[in-house]
């Protein structure tokens, strides 16, 4: 199999590229994510997990910084998982250090009095919710246009189809590759460089570049929906593709939702409710704490 722009051995299949125009290919799709959806000249926070998707976002914006002046910080949050986070860790001390930026790091238990396993009961969704919220803390707080996220088209695709499946559909309206900034409502937008990546396209520069990343999944997640999800079900990349363009064209007929905002008595960022679920989780896991005590 030759590659579609020259002669040598492609290293993939669609598109059928060799290494040197794959990596071109990549970065270049990334390129154009930032010019469609005026990330040019933009602050950014980019939360690196450690995983294979953060890493290699990571990697290419610092590759991409100067053409489309971009103004970067990397955040990791060190959530206490045994082994799991200490591995996470380095892996993005050492991302970050390879492309000459330091690393930002947040450290649960000191800052908030817990750690996700702390959560006995559904740590995955805690885990999410609690990262959701310091991420937008401190990107509203230190002024960030967006929250880079490592998120790629085969997460968008079980996203998308897990709600379907549950008739979810004001979840199915917050898709896409981006959302807005609001800060009136003290809500940081997030990106998704990766959005119109697969996971075998991520996979395979993270590989040609050398990128350091952790190798197996959260040990909380080994059981999820979505990588039962992953590993059953086969799509080609034209048709998952075409599912996130349908979706994104199917949402301009879809009345806007409309939530009421409101702010956390306690923290003062955004809720449905007089206090958020971050601060009901805290207090609640805290106080669970020190009764044990």
């Amino acid at each position: 199999m030759k590659c579609q722009h020259c002669r040598k051995k492609a290293i993939l299949k669609s598109p059928r590229l060799c290494e040197d125009h794959f990596v071109e290919y990549f970065e270049r799709k990334i390129g154009k994510f930032i010019e469609k959806y005026h990330l040019k000249n933009k602050k950014l926070l980019i939360a690196i997990s450690g995983g294979k998707d953060s890493v290699t976002v990571s990697y290419v914006l610092s590759k991409l910084k100067e053409k489309y002046n971009l103004s970067l910080e990397y955040f990791f949050i060190r959530l206490g998982i045994p082994r799991f986070t200490e591995n996470s860790e380095a892996v993005a001390k050492l991302v970050t250090e390879k492309i000459g930026y330091q690393l930002t790091v947040y450290d649960l238990k000191e800052e908030e009095g817990f750690i996700i396993p702390d959560f006995k009961y559904k740590p995955c969704s805690y885990c999410g919710m609690v990262r959701r919220y310091i991420l937008n803390k401190y990107a509203y707080e230190n002024n960030f246009d967006y929250i880079v996220m490592g998120h790629n088209l085969d997460d968008e695709v079980f996203f998308i189809f897990n709600n379907l499946f549950g008739k979810n559909i004001p979840q199915i309206q917050r898709t896409g590759p981006l959302t807005k900034t609001i800060p009136e409502k003290k809500l940081v937008g997030r990106v998704k460089p990766l959005y119109y990546l697969t996971e075998e396209e991520i996979i395979l520069y993270a590989k040609l570049q050398k990128l350091p990343h952790i190798g197996c999944a959260c040990p909380n997640s080994i059981n999820s929906t979505q990588r039962k999800f992953k590993t059953t079900t086969e799509f080609t990349r034209d048709q998952k593709l075409n599912l996130v363009y349908s979706i994104i064209e199917i949402k301009k007929y879809l009345p806007e939702e409309t939530v009421e905002i409101k702010f956390c008595e306690k923290c003062g960022f955004p809720t449905t409710s007089n206090i958020c679920k971050f601060c009901r989780t805290k207090e609640k896991i805290i106080s669970e704490k020190m009764l044990k005590k």
